[in-house]
This record gives structure tokens, sequence and C-alpha cells, in this order.
């Protein structure tokens, strides 16, 4: 697949010429004659690589780059200068652009920039690649793809990274494509639900010795570790330090090492993720301020379904071909399905598309049947004020318990109840305050 690149400059006779020896070389080339006009286009194809001017109108190439750095921070940059603000491109290079030509600059240099930068922004072709490491990724949607090119490119390097998006958004299925698509490819992929288990099975399976440890299991592999703002504070600091381990003693991987050299620190890929951001827990003292840093500093954002609407009819296919099922959707439908709200994603999708093939008794699933079952799961997914409030107060005991480590006068002082009446509380919820006194390690 051809690598696409946009260059921007408002002096149409450089941005021809720029244009003509690219594509010369071999490559597919968009043209923009101002900043405004190369957003536009980047956001609607997405190209490999930019070349840009640094001077140009109202939207000068350091302005262009700051939008396309918020938007796609992987993507590479290269800047054209004159030679009287060398200065400026030497300080756009220290805040992340790749690299800069002057003002005339050799053909052939261009060309070793372009190559050089488009190394680290490869082309991923959904047709070549979708039998391998993103094999159950299904989309057409600009952000999704960019969200894959940052993926690739944590497989490739084996860091840490932290998938952030709401439930049923697919993050489970993007820690496995990283798995398939990385340096780990061949070794295990092991999953740890954190909300799965209660506090001491969870402390069991990170702090213990022996072979059911989960960095033993995970050995030369990939420890994917779900909602991990559930994680106990006890478990957060031995994770940390495996971590902190780990990038001390990181050597170049080969096949079948089992640990680092001279370490005995098991050699894997971190992957964790949480439906929401972790700044709250963290300013409410349920996690590390460590750990938190640590997995800031690569953070995957998945998009929810509403968000990637693009793909909700090539998901839609997908999913009723999987039933087995000779229906299809009304064009009507398939609208209904494409403007609809879906606070469970993809989940959620494949439920309501199950209950229309199961209702359906015509070829053609009609808007109604959709319109129907939409409804209810809406309906389904809103509990009752009563319960919602119960549920409410439940977690918020849990996360009073998890900060105070147990200490009920100090929970009651928080939550500004008399200790009586806070043990009542935890009666209602059957919360006892001695599974929550947890020592730091």
């Amino acid at each position: 697949m051809v690598a696409r690149i946009l260059v921007v400059d408002d002096d149409q006779g450089l941005l021809h010429l720029i244009c003509a020896r690219l594509v010369t070389a071999g490559y597919e080339v968009i043209q923009a004659t101002s900043g405004e006009m190369a957003l536009e286009i980047f956001r609607q194809q997405r190209p490999q690589l930019v070349v840009t001017d640094l001077k140009m109108g109202e939207m000068d190439g350091m302005t262009l780059f700051g939008h396309l750095q918020a938007e796609a921070p992987l993507i590479p940059v290269i800047v054209l200068t004159a030679h009287g603000t060398i200065p400026d491109a030497v300080a756009a290079t220290q805040r992340g652009v790749f690299s800069y030509l002057t003002k005339p600059f050799d053909s052939q240099e261009l060309l070793r920039r372009v190559d050089e930068a488009l190394r680290l922004s490869p082309v991923l072709d959904p047709q070549r690649d979708a039998g391998r490491w993103r094999r159950n990724i299904l989309t057409v949607n600009v952000r999704m793809e960019e969200l894959l090119r940052q993926a690739h490119r944590v497989a490739e390097e084996g860091h840490a990274a932290h998938l952030l998006g709401p439930a049923g958004s697919g993050k489970s299925t993007l820690a496995q494509a990283i798995h398939r698509a990385g340096r780990f490819a061949d070794g295990p992929f092991v999953k740890i639900a954190c909300t799965d288990y209660p506090v001491q099975e969870l402390e069991a399976q990170f702090l213990e010795a022996g072979d059911e440890n989960v960095f033993t299991r995970a050995c030369n592999g990939v420890l994917y570790v779900q909602d991990i703002g559930a994680l106990p504070l006890s478990v957060q600091g031995r994770l940390f330090a495996f971590l902190l381990s780990q990038s001390q003693s990181r050597v170049p991987f080969q096949p079948g090492d089992l640990t680092a050299a001279n370490t005995g620190t098991p050699q894997l890929q971190l992957l964790t993720s949480s439906p929401r951001p972790l700044d709250h827990a963290l300013s409410e003292g349920s996690f590390r301020s460590d750990l938190f840093y640590f997995l800031r500093g690569c953070t995957l954002q998945v998009p929810g379904l509403s968000e990637r609407p693009d793909d909700i009819p090539l998901l839609a296919r997908h999913f009723m071909h999987a039933y087995q099922n000779d229906a299809v959707l009304s064009p009507e439908a398939i609208n209904a399905l494409t403007t609809a709200n879906w606070p469970g994603n993809i989940l959620q999708l494949q439920t309501v598309l199950r209950q229309a093939v199961a209702m359906s008794n015509t070829p053609t699933i009609p808007l109604s049947c959709i319109a129907g079952v939409l409804r209810e799961t809406e309906e389904a997914s809103l509990a009752a004020l009563d319960d919602a409030r119960r549920e409410f107060e439940c977690q918020y005991l849990v996360r009073l318990l998890k900060v105070t480590r147990g200490n009920v006068s100090q929970a009651a002082r928080i939550a500004q109840r008399n200790r009586t009446e806070f043990y009542k509380l935890l009666a209602r919820h059957g919360l006892d305050p001695a599974c929550f006194k947890e020592k730091l390690r």
C-alpha cells in the first residue's frame, strides 16, 4: 500500500515542485494551500506524513502542528523553513516536530527525511492486515485507524500502555490485537479483570511467589489488567515496583528469554484499561500517584460507538452474518442504528441485533423492530431511582473504606456520620471494614 503524504504551502510554485518530486518517488500526495485546508483534509484522509511550510497565512505551520499533535500524536511532521527562521525550526523540533528542511533544499535530502519519517508512521493496510493482528477490529473510521496506528507502535516497542474508553467499546479486543502485533506475539496473553475478584484473590494473583503469580504466567507475553482503578493499593504498589524494575533492566529482546539479564525480572508487556480517567481515583487517594503517572505516559483513547457512527453499518452486517441469519436490515433500520445513542457501545449493538433477529419473521428487518428493541435496551440500562441511589451509596462506601484502609472512625468523619449510623450503612450493604485493612507494600 502506497504511503499518503499531505504537503502544505501557500507558495503554489514550491508546492507543485515538492509534490512532483514525491509523486515521482512513488508516493500518493495531497496538496493544501493553507493550514485550515490542510487540517480539514487531514481529518478526512488521514495521511501518514505531513510536510508543511513554517510561515503561512492565518494558520502557520506550528499552529497546524499543534492541531495535528492533539488529534494524532504519532503523525510525523516535517517543517520547511527559510534560512532566517532556522531558530524557529529548531524550537519546533523541541516541541515534537519530526524534522525541518531549510529552503532551498536538495531533493534527495527531502526524500531521505520522508523515508525516515514514514518508518515511524507505518501504512496500515486494512485488507492486508485484516486476517492477522487487527482481524477482530472492523472499521472504516479515520479516528479508529489513527488508534490502530498508535496501537501498532505500542506493540512494536513493547512498552506499557493504558487503554481508556467506555465500557463495551472494545478495549479487550484492542489489547489482544496489540499482543498479536507485538514482540511478544508468541507468548501468553494473561487477562486479569480486577472487578471479578475479591481483594484477597487479587493480592494472591499479584503478590504470591511461584508459578501462579501473574508475572510468571505472563512471562514473555502480555499481561492485561482490566479495570485497573479497582486494583487494591497494596497490589498497585507491587505492580509499580515490577514496572520500575523492568524498565531499569530492559535489554534487547531475544525470543525465548524469560527474564532480563541478571535481574530475575520476567519480561512482558503490561496493558491496563479503565472506563474513565483515573484522575478522580488519584485525587481521592485510591490510586497511587507513581503508578498513575507511569501509565499516563502512554494512553490510547478508545472511542465509544457513538463517536464512530460510520462503523455501525459495517459492524451490523458482521454481527448479522455471525448470527447465521439470512435477514438484512432495511435502510431505515440502518439509519436508526447509525443515529442512536449507544451507552453500552459495541456490546449493546450486539444485543440489539441479536434480539431483532430473534423477533423478526421477515427477510428484511424493518425500522419498527429495531426501534422497539432500541427502546427496550435503553430502558433496561436505566436503573430505578432507588436502585441507582443504593448502587451509588455502596460504591461510595467501598471507595471510602479503601481510602481509609478500613478505619471506621476516619471514614465516618469524612462521610459526616456518627459511628453508629455509619456501621448501619455498612451493614445495609454487607461491607466488612476488616476486609479493607490493607498494608501498603
